[in-house]
Order: structure tokens, then sequence, then C-alpha cells
């Protein structure tokens, strides 16, 4: 519609010392930028909604003031009139420029209609200019005084919406305006920030809202000083965790980054245990847990996790245990009727904090420890220092090797992607923890006594084997279960050496199994445990210290018969491995090969003639069985393929 304008002559402004009077009224000319600066001010202080509503009525009293300078200027105008020149006026103090689109006035049947768009809205301005695009409307000051306005010359309450606003990113701000029995139900929203709490209330309100924050702020600081103080002077991650859930009453639990619980209190009443309780990821199906779970672990901030449609999980508040940008661990706190919400965030926020300065103090001790194992293993296996010193130092250490002990070997295997080996730094030393996980988990009372390092790229474990110690296959076989949880593209080979009664022989026996997990992975058998005391004559035999002789010896054996091959038989050598595994049988023999008899006969005379052999004497066959297993351990022919 084409919009009625009066102009601005000269005389609607007058300056006096210390006054401005436009069209008869005082008035104050303020920096647009001022304005901006008080409604950041406002949101900060009272927060967004309180600053919303503040700023409407802030509007509408402007608005309503400027309605009856209107009705004093043009006392015999049509409504339909004055609501023309309302938004003349508004253009004119330089809120915004008013593009008047559509207006319809019927005071007889209470009905009220007014269309336009607001450019260059001041407003829009500096809210972007200082928060940003956000998601609502933002030109609540403008709003308001449309809303005065319009009520103040219409005579019944008009309110107006923005229905889109460049605030939140549209492409112009545009508003409607109706009564408020038009809108019915959607302007409900809106007519709640038109109350009249006064301005001195809503300052009230801020002021009891900061000191509620203070009272909070002070009370989370000294739960926190609390509990640093009870982690620095060396009381339990337990002590600790009753502590925070004697402060909050409710469960707590605190889960490592395996989700496997560390420690964890429950209300006396409780008698459920507490499973029901623990994060469980493999259970927890829902996309919008692992979803929000993501996020935990992204920025690494307390969430709450409620799921409605989960009736099995509890809803909690979970903070991330984080050492560095590594997360160790999850503390929750299971929501309670009661409980206030922001303080429990911000308690088990804290919590986090502690219990990360607990995991660090404890890391600390474990690499001062395991330093210190590691350095003994060392002089025990390298053999560079008396027994008795380590004896001694064994005792310092706590160890009691008057026990039977054993070792354990683990071998790390990595799978290959197409650039070659997968390479994980951190591997070794997450495997060691895990492997010390288990221990504290099905042997506590073992712990103390066992030992485990890192050392030239395996994992060591000493342990006492007794009926008390540790059950050596059963550990073992729980490492080789748990690894496809926790490691991607690894698999281990596991070596269980014999039982050594004294610190005397540990050497020794360390050097047997060591030999042991050598001799199986040239032979291919990767990925098993292994037992020395399991193994047969010709194993324990060639895990010994003569292998070199023991090479040399097999190759002069089979020297003419492994000529003959090189030189293009090939036969010859799988001929005679399964000649003499089937116990020198023809028929068996020529069957497994898949020869003829004849066939069959010509190899085995080509045997006797090349390598000298005379299958009638036993020694000769039992030497030529054991210089083939002697190669074949040192990769010089493969019996596998045969």
């Amino acid at each position: 519609m084409e919009q009625v304008l009066t102009s601005l002559n000269k005389s609607d402004i007058e300056f006096h010392p210390g006054q401005i009077r436009f069209k008869g009224e005082r008035f104050i000319l303020m920096n647009a930028e001022a304005l901006g600066m008080l409604s950041r001010d406002l949101i900060s202080t009272l927060g967004r909604e309180r600053a919303r509503a503040f700023l409407l009525r802030y509007g509408w009293e402007c608005g309503y003031k400027d309605s009856i300078s209107i009705k004093k200027l043009f006392p015999n105008a049509s409504l339909e009139f004055l609501h023309q020149q309302a938004p003349i006026f508004h253009m004119q103090e330089g809120f915004a420029q008013v593009d008047l689109q559509d207006l319809s006035v019927d005071y007889e049947q209470n009905k009220f209609y007014m269309e336009g768009v607001w450019l260059n809205s001041f407003e829009v301005e500096q809210h972007i200019q200082h928060f940003g695009i956000v998601k609502d409307p933002v030109c609540w000051t403008v709003i308001g005084y449309a809303s005065g306005v319009s009520t103040g010359i219409f005579g019944r309450k008009i309110l107006y919406k923005e229905v889109t606003c460049v605030g939140r990113g549209d492409a112009e701000c545009r508003f409607i305006g109706r009564t408020v029995e038009e809108w019915g139900n959607e302007i409900e929203h809106e007519l709640s920030y038109y109350g009249q709490t006064k301005i001195a209330e809503e300052l009230e309100e801020a002021h009891q809202h900061i000191q509620k924050q203070h009272t909070m702020l002070q009370r989370i600081m000294d739960i926190h000083e609390q509990l640093n103080r009870m982690v620095l002077s060396g009381q339990s991650r337990q002590a600790v965790t009753d502590k925070i859930g004697q402060m909050l009453h409710s469960p707590v639990i605190v889960q490592d980054k395996y989700f496997r619980p560390l420690s964890w209190w429950l209300p006396n009443k409780e008698n459920s245990g507490i499973d029901p309780y623990l994060i469980k990821p493999e259970k927890d199906l829902s996309s919008e847990f692992y979803l929000k779970l993501r996020q935990l672990d992204e920025e690494k901030c307390s969430k709450d996790f409620i799921f409605s449609d989960e009736a099995m999980f509890l809803d909690r508040t979970i903070a991330p245990i984080v050492l560095g940008d590594e997360i160790m661990g999850y503390l929750s706190v299971i929501h309670v009727e009661g409980t206030d919400r922001e303080l429990r965030k911000m308690i088990t926020e804290r919590a986090a904090t502690v219990m990360a300065v607990d995991l660090l103090k404890e890391k600390t001790a474990l690499n001062t420890e395991h330093k210190l194992k590691g350095e003994f293993l060392e002089e025990l296996l390298s053999g560079t220092t008396p027994i008795e010193q380590l004896v001694k130092r064994a005792n310092f250490m706590g160890y009691d090797f008057g026990k039977p002990h054993r070792f354990m070997l683990v071998k790390i295997i990595q799978r290959r992607n197409d650039n070659g080996l997968i390479e994980d730094q951190d591997l070794r030393m997450n495997l060691r923890h895990e492997l010390l996980n288990i221990v504290r988990t099905h042997y506590h009372s073992s712990t103390k006594d066992t030992l485990i390092v890192e050392r030239r790229g395996e994992i060591i474990l000493l342990g006492p084997s007794d009926p008390s110690g540790l059950d050596f296959r059963k550990l073992a076989k729980n490492l080789q279960d748990r690894l496809p949880q926790l490691f991607a593209n690894i698999n281990t080979s596991i070596c269980i050496s014999r039982e050594a009664m004294s610190i005397e022989v540990l050497q020794a026996l360390f050097e047997e199994c060591s030999n042991m997990m050598k001799v199986m992975t040239r032979l291919g058998r990767t990925s098993e445990i292994f037992l020395v005391e399991e193994m047969n004559v010709f194993d324990l035999l060639y895990a010994g210290s003569a292998q070199e002789q023991l090479h040399t010896y097999a190759t002069r054996t089979l020297e003419k018969l492994l000529k003959y091959d090189d030189s293009g038989g090939t036969t010859l050598i799988s001929t005679l491995h399964i000649f003499l595994a089937n116990e020198c049988n023809l028929q068996r023999t020529a069957k497994e090969l898949n020869v003829s008899l004849s066939g069959l006969k010509y190899r085995i005379q080509r045997l006797k003639d090349i390598g000298e052999i005379d299958f009638n004497h036993a020694d000769q066959k039992f030497n030529l069985q054991l210089a083939l297993r002697i190669l074949n351990a040192n990769g010089k022919i493969n019996l596998l393929k045969v």
C-alpha cells in the first residue's frame, strides 16, 4: 500500500541548552553502539529470556508514549491515518526504515492487521556484532515499540510478531501485527514477555541469580578443594568416590576408557549391585547414545544422558576423565529426584578433574615402578649383577622369589595393510596395562609379586606360579580373548616357561622360553599359547644354545640331496620326509604323494644312491628326520608345503 508521509520540518526539532525536543517531546540523542552494548550486558547479566522481556517492555513504553504524541498532533485523523504516521515516527527516531505493505483497521469489529518489513534495523546490526547469527528473531525493542504505539492508537491490545529476521539468517525482518484476540494461541509465548515486572524486580531477580551462582560456585570450589586434598594426601580412589556420592546423594560410578568399573558408590538402600549402573556401549545400542558418546569424547566436557526410549538405561550426567588430550575414563552420576541439576553437573565436572589427578598420580607411580622393574629384570636376565645383590633388591621391591615362578612372553604380531606394517607407538604400553588389569581383576592377591615390563619389543611377565599365584594358561587365554575388543589388527603369540624354584635358574629358563618362541615363529606357528614343558624333545633341543652346530649338522647330513633338488630334481627331500613319516611304508607313501608304486620305488632308489641312505639302519633314519626338522625350523626347507 502507498504510505502517507509527512515532512520532517526543522521546527519539529528544537535545541535548548541541555535539551532536545522532537515534536514537542524531550528526546536524548544516544549512540546506537551504546544501546548495543547495553543489550549485550543485559543478556549477560539477566540471561537471554529476561533481557528480551526487559527490552520488549522498554520498546512498548517508547511506542505507547509516541502514540500519545501522534494523537495530539492529529486529533481528528482516522485510525488508519494515525497508524500510517506511527512508522514514520519510528523512522525519524532512527530505529529502522519501515516498508509498510498492508494495513486494515476496523475498530467496530475489533479487527486490525498490519504487515511490513524493517530495513536497516539498528537492533539486528548490534546483535550480530555482539552475538552473531542466532536461532530466534532479535528485534525486541522494535517489536515492543510497534506493539506499544499500535495499542495506544487503537485503544485495544495489539501485539506484533517478527516472522522472519536477518538476525537469525533470514533475508529480511518481516513483521505482522494483530489484536490479541485475533492471534489466539499463536501469541501465547510472546504475551508472557509483556508482564508487569518492574525493572527493579528484574534487577533484584538478577541479583538473586548472581548470588545463587556465587553461593553455588563457592560450594563447588570447597568440594573441589576437599576432593583434591583427599587425593594428594594419598586417600584411595574408593574413598574419593564415596565422598562424591555422599555429597550428591546419588550413585557414582568410575569406569576406565574401556568402560570397566574402577570404583563406585551406591546408597545403602541400593542392593541391586553395580551392573545396572554401568555404561555398556555393546548393550546400549541406540544411535542417539553413540552420537552423544562421540560428542562427549570430542568435546571432552560433561553431558546429560537422558533417553526416554531406553527403559533399561538410567538417566545420568557423564564427565570424561581427561589427562592431556587423552580420555582415561568416565565418571557417571545417576540422576536422583530432588538433586539440583546445575549443581550436579558442576560437581560431576569438578570430580572428574580430581579423578584425573588421581589417575595421573597412579600413572606416575606405575611409570616409576615400571622403570625400576625394567632395570631389575634387565640385570636379572643379562647376568651382569651378582645374584646376592639381586635377591636384596627383590626383597626391597617386595618380591618373594622363595616361591616358584614362571615367565610369560607375549610377542605382538601386527597385521599389514597396503602401505606396510600398521604402526602403533603406544601399543606395547597399552598391552602391558591390559595384562596388568587382568592380573589385578582375577589375581588381586598376586599383583604385588608380579612383574610386567616391555623388553626388546616383547611384553614379559614374571609371576608366582604356586597354588595361590597365577594360573598362567588361563591368564594367557584371558589376554588373547580380550584383544579383539581392545586393539585392531593385532594378534599375539604367548610362550610360558617351565617353573623356576629359585632366582638362580630364572635366566636360563627365560633364555629357553625366548628361544622356544623364536622356534615357533620360524615354524609359522603364531597366535598360539605355548608351554615349554609341553614341547617335545626336538623342540627343547632346538630351543637350546647349540643352534649353529645343529644347523651345520643338518646341512651336512642332507647336503647331497639338497644339491640335487637345487639343480632341478626338487622331489627327493619331500619324498624322504613323507617316506620316513609313513614309517617307510611304500603303499601309504605312494598314496600320499599321489604317484605310482613303480615311480616311488625309483625315487627311493635315487635316495639310496645319491644320499647314501640305508633305510634298514634305525639311527640313520632318526638322524635324517632330525636333520629335516632342523632345516625346516631354520626356514631352509618348508615341510608344511610338502
